[in-house]
């Protein structure tokens, strides 16, 4: 089932000012490679079957499958790039949620004509567009507080249906990735004059090479306290912590 109506309604929506910028969470043990070629690399994806690179904006919702326990491997902690907000308007595609959690967690949400390309919105429409349709500011986005009591009629049942998603309206039980914008791109991103700040483990910034790039890329360290022994699964909290804590410092949440 083919349809522009999602995208119709958000390229129809206000427009809120400003920007929160864009996220990519990777592993620490991936920072080698990207200290090395100085830029986030498209990989191939086995979803849509190609090289993609995939952002988030504003909110670090990239989750890591993991089945095992707590470790004492750094190269699991992770790590977030914040990058500029403007990078959106790159982009190949734009989704309003975590394409691959669409596959295997919240499909069902919707009638079962409805496939993923309902939900495009085309990529030259700023991010800050999908805020505004269904949330007050910026914040609200960030931690997943739509306006309350919108309604639709019976010809916008896709936009409907993706907002009784976003609010707890349906009996599925979901995680925050359904309300968080994905940015897709199918080249790599080089991160000098890009990247913004760089959160890690503390002992992340204790290597100098790391700092030296890091300066180089014009970005600034931002550090967490990570005890020895840390469960990778519980990070995810940890980083919505500290890019809020950065959004803010910079006045942009």
């Amino acid at each position: 089932m083919t349809s522009k109506q999602f995208g119709n309604f958000i390229e129809a929506a206000a427009d809120l000012e400003g920007g929160i910028g864009l996220t990519h969470v990777t592993d620490c043990a991936n920072l080698e490679g990207i200290v090395e070629s100085g830029k986030l690399e498209a990989r191939h994806c086995t979803v849509f079957d190609k090289n993609l690179l995939y952002l988030f904006y504003g909110k670090p919702a990239y989750r890591r499958k993991w089945d095992g326990e707590s470790t004492t491997n750094l190269g699991f902690a992770r790590v977030c790039f914040i990058l500029k907000d403007d990078l959106s308007l790159q982009a190949n595609r734009m989704l309003p949620f975590d394409s691959g959690a669409f596959f295997s967690r919240y499909r069902h949400a919707f009638y079962d004509k409805v496939g993923i390309e309902a939900f495009d919105v085309e990529p030259l429409i700023h991010p800050r567009k999908v805020v505004a349709a269904f949330y007050s500011s910026f914040s609200d986005y960030f931690w997943m507080k739509p306006m309350v009591g919108l309604s639709f009629p019976l010809t916008k049942t896709i936009v409907d249906s993706y907002y009784k998603l976003i609010t707890g309206g349906l009996k599925e039980a979901f995680d925050d990735r359904c309300a968080s914008i994905e940015l897709q791109y199918e080249q790599s991103v080089p991160l000098t004059g890009q990247v913004l700040a760089i959160i890690a483990p503390n002992q992340m910034f204790e290597d100098p090479d790391l700092m030296a790039q890091i300066d180089a890329w014009g970005a600034e360290p931002r550090g967490y306290m990570l005890p020895n022994m840390f469960n990778p699964h519980e990070l995810g909290g940890r980083l919505y912590d500290e890019v809020e804590r950065y959004l803010k410092d910079e006045n942009l949440l």
